[in-house]
Parts: C-alpha cells; structure tokens; sequence
C-alpha cells in the first residue's frame, strides 16, 4: 500500500467513520486514497472554510463521544482550523487535524519562502495533546496511534499530524495498529478516601462541584447515585453542563449562575468530581470554595492546582465514586431548607423568549448547538439539558461563529434527530457559507438566528466601562431570509414573537435546511439588561 493508503486504514481501524474537509495541493494523495479506501466506510464531507472543518469535527465529537476529524492543506488550511483545535484544546474534545505538507526534502528550507508555509509543530505544540510529522511511510501507523492514545486517554484533546506528499504516495509494509482503548487507571488511596467519606459524613451542607472528567469517564450514574445518597445538590462546570440531568431535583446547573453561586456561599463540604475550575467557571478565580475542600481527578497534576483543597484524591473515577457510594450514608441534610427558597426567587425572574419556547416544541432528545450572544448566555444556567452530548458550546475558548458548523458535525452523526442551532446574528455570519454544505448534502439542521444588528454583550460591555460609549459593535446584516433561500433553504422570519412556536414547527416539518430569523432591533436594550456577566449574575429583572 501506499502512504495515502495505509493512513485511512489506519483511520479505519480506529473507527473513524466522518472527515470533514477540503481537498488542496499538498494533501491530494490522501483524498485520492480516501476516495479508493474509504468508500463505504468513511463519508467525507467538503466544507467551504476550513475554519468550519475542525468546528464540524468539535460538534460531532461532543455530540457522540468519539473522536472528530478534519482535514486541511498545511498552511492557511491549518491555520484556519486552528480555531477549532484551539476550542478543542480549551473545551478538552477529541479532535485530528490530518494536513498534507510539501515534500520532505523541502523541509531545510525557511517556511516562510514555501507553498503554504508553517512550521506546523512550532504552531500547535501548545494547544495540542500530540502533535507530530510522519516522516516516512512507516512512522504513518505509530504516529495514528500515538495522536489516538492521546485522545482516548487522560482528559482528551486535539492532535495534529502531518504528512508530507513524498510519504502519502510513497510504498512500503506495514502493519494496522488494532483500536485503541481507553487505559485501566488505578484504585483510589484507601487512606484518601476514608479520611473523605469522614468528611462528607460530618457535612450538613455538602455540594458537589462536577466537571467534564466525569463525562470522559464514564461516570455520570455513579455521579447521581452519590447526589441522591448525600442528599446534595451538584454544580457544573459549563463543560459538564447535563452530566446530571438537569430536571433532576439536585442538579442546579452551572457554577457560576445565581442557584450556583447561592450554593457554593451556603456549602460546609465541598466535593469537586473531576472539575478543573477555569476562569470562566469560578468568574476569574473569584468563587470562594468552602473550607472543607475534597478534590477528586484522574490527573494528580489537577489537585490543588487552582484553589487549595483539604483532600485530594487521584484515581479512576468510576470506581472512586463507586467507593464513595459504598462507604457513605447520610440520613438527612440541611438543604431542605435552603434550597426551597432559592429556587422560588430564581424561578420568579421574567421569562426569556424564544429560549424557553424551544423545548415546548422539540423532543428532549435535540441536540442544541448554542453560539456566543446574549440569550446563549442564558442558557447555562435557565435551559435545562439532559444529556451532555445534547448541548454544544465553546465553553472556554469561546470562538464565535462556533455553532452553525459544530451542529452540522452533529446532525452527520444523528441524522434521525433534531438539531438546532441557536446563534445571534453575529456569530452565525461567521459560519453561514456552510449552509451550501447543508444543502450539498441534505445535512437539515435549523438554524435560529436571534438579529438585534449590534455585538450586543461587547456593546453592553463597552457602555458599562466608558459612559456609555461605543465603538463599531453595531452591525451592517443582509437579509437573513432572502440569503439563506438563495442557497435553497427553507427560511422565515418572526417579526411578532407569539409566531415564533408556529414558525418553529414548519422549519422541523420542511425536511431541509432550515432558517428562522427572529428580529429583536426593538428589544436590544433588553437584550443586553440580560447577560448575566454584565450585572454580577444576580437574578434577571428584565422583561420582553
């Protein structure tokens, strides 16, 4: 076999069944070798940015667990992706960008007097778990399975390889690693865990604080079965958002939200399960922990990283739970008590619109692709999610435009369920060329599009800090319906919200590619009196 060759047998063999892409100089060997090899096992799908490409791959990772990939030249191609593998990095999601490369002899010579020249390592190395050069068709197997190793183990993340076009059409024997699998991580400490179930037996007020690692290991039942056996509520990370099903009478959603923050001020025990506390999680470190502090993660290097912890224990987190559950129990709490009045103050703010009109129409099974604008914000804390696979967003890195691709890769991997994504206007214009990739390949998710004309949280944010001035945060939009139909999607728009529900029901009955504008120009100061990071996350006065 060629190199070409033996990289999608290779990708084969790891279950890879989706690429998105596009085909360009340096990696036109591996598309042709796609094309022979991959037909019938892995469906490609051509992008119209590469920016798009690993966002489509972010989306169907998040969406099914499994790794995402792209494919780019190097260069522009993987410059552009970097967005995506950055997001990957950030939101810790399993993503490959695969890109060609010039031939190998070319390698002495200085990138910047090459055909689409980067030195591609020096660029990714630092938001990537594996980044590395097959130099000759014999390293293509180990490099393939030393970027999947690191993406099915530890917390994942994005990997980059390149192939230099001397090696992809180069020939040689060699064998197909097998899959590879997830690593056996050790027992937690016995001393640990004592000294921990100590602690939460004392606790009248325990909480816990759960974080993506607990959706990467497979834990989520353990994770409920130990809420239900304290009694305790549980916090999320943005990244965990669902990991407890959010109509669960514990979960109170994100961290950082008034419910979150109203419990971390109450807690006298609190146990992190595989949370890593990023700036955006704890409002730039600014969340006081309690002082009674158990912190639980595979990565040893995670404890007491961010905020000191009284416990820390290291170790698989299945079967740490597991030993907590066993060894714990907890006849009654204070949080009856507490929470009761809580969530009556919560409940009492006015409803959003749109947002919580979504789910009176759609199925619990939607996969919800939500971007960065004003009523997305919302969503952390006030749209309950059951699944974590079922809500998409880039939740640290935060790339705007993220959506509209991302539900793409979503809606190839669930072609039988709704997929909607849920963008301001803003955000969207950053991905809408993919609409061509939605009707080239009859990929029908609805998009709905919230248009205020302005970059409302930045405006928001730049009226705060300057008196109320504001600079180029207002936008020139085109008409959202008539683009969207000039591509040969279904499109409307809401001009009265009470049409909004009806409208919502013909764009899932289209059976296309769907589009629903919403125009909110006449509520944009309400649209920014909403964001919660604007006015200290306290509870929303605002009404629509």
């Amino acid at each position: 076999m060629n190199g070409g060759d033996i990289l999608i047998e290779c990708l084969k063999a790891q279950g890879v069944n989706t690429i998105f892409g596009m085909p360009g100089t340096q990696n036109i060997n591996i598309y042709d070798s796609l094309l022979r090899c991959g037909t019938g096992y892995i469906n490609h799908f051509l992008v119209r940015h590469e920016y798009s490409a690993t966002l489509m791959a972010d989306g169907f990772a998040r969406a099914t667990g499994e790794v995402g990939v792209a494919i780019t030249v190097p260069g522009p191609g993987a410059s552009n992706a970097s967005t995506g593998i950055l997001e990957a990095f950030t939101d810790c999601v399993p993503v490959l960008l695969i890109t060609g490369q010039s031939h190998s002899d070319f390698y002495s010579r200085h990138p910047s007097k090459m055909f689409h020249g980067l030195d591609q390592m020096r660029y990714f190395d630092s938001f990537t778990k594996y980044c590395a050069i097959a130099h000759s068709v014999s390293e293509i197997p180990i490099v393939v399975e030393n970027a999947f190793n690191a993406m099915r183990n530890g917390r994942p993340g994005p990997t980059v390889l390149e192939f230099p076009m001397d090696v992809t059409s180069g020939y040689e024997e060699v064998s197909i690693p097998d899959r590879v699998h997830r690593d056996d991580l050790p027992l937690p400490d016995t001393s640990s865990l004592n000294t921990a179930a100590e602690k939460i037996r004392a606790a009248k007020l325990p909480l816990i604080f759960a974080g993506s690692s607990v959706i990467h290991s497979n834990a989520r039942n353990e994770l409920k079965l130990l809420a239900e056996k304290l009694k305790a509520p549980v916090i999320v990370s943005r990244c965990a958002k669902g990991a407890l099903s959010e109509d669960h009478p514990l979960a109170l959603q994100v961290s950082y939200g008034y419910l979150g923050q109203q419990a971390l001020k109450h807690a006298d025990c609190l146990i992190s399960i595989g949370t890593r506390f990023t700036s955006i999680d704890t409002r730039n470190w600014s969340l006081k922990m309690p002082e009674s502090f158990i912190q639980i993660d595979e990565d040893e290097n995670e404890i007491g990283r961010e905020y000191p912890c009284e416990i820390g224990i290291v170790g698989d987190l299945k079967l740490t739970l597991q030993a907590l559950i066993e060894d714990i129990s907890i006849d009654q709490n204070e949080w009856n008590s507490v929470l009761p009045p809580l969530r009556t103050k919560f409940n009492s703010q006015p409803p959003l619109p749109i947002l919580h009109d979504l789910q009176k129409i759609l199925p619990r099974d939607t996969i919800y692709s939500v971007d960065v604008h004003s009523l997305g914000y919302a969503s952390f804390a006030e749209f309950p999610i059951y699944n974590p696979h079922n809500f998409l967003h880039p939740n640290i890195g935060v790339a705007l435009g993220y959506s509209y691709p991302a539900a793409i890769g979503a809606k190839i991997a669930y072609p039988d369920r709704p997929v909607v994504c849920f963008s301001g206007d803003g955000g969207f214009m950053m991905g809408a060329m993919e609409m061509a990739t939605a009707i080239k390949y009859g990929i029908n998710v609805v998009v709905i599009v919230i248009n205020d004309d302005c970059l409302s949280a930045i405006k928001g944010s730049q009226q705060k800090g300057f008196e109320g001035r504001t600079i180029d945060t207002d936008l020139q939009n085109p008409d959202f319906v008539e683009f969207a139909k000039s591509f040969g999607v279904y499109a409307r728009r809401v001009d009265d919200l009470d049409d909004f529900k009806p409208i919502l029901r013909d764009a899932l009955d289209a059976e296309k590619p769907a589009l629903i504008e919403v125009r909110m120009h006449e509520y944009q100061k309400q649209m920014i009196d909403s964001i919660g990071w604007l006015h200290d996350f306290g509870l929303r006065k605002t009404s629509f």
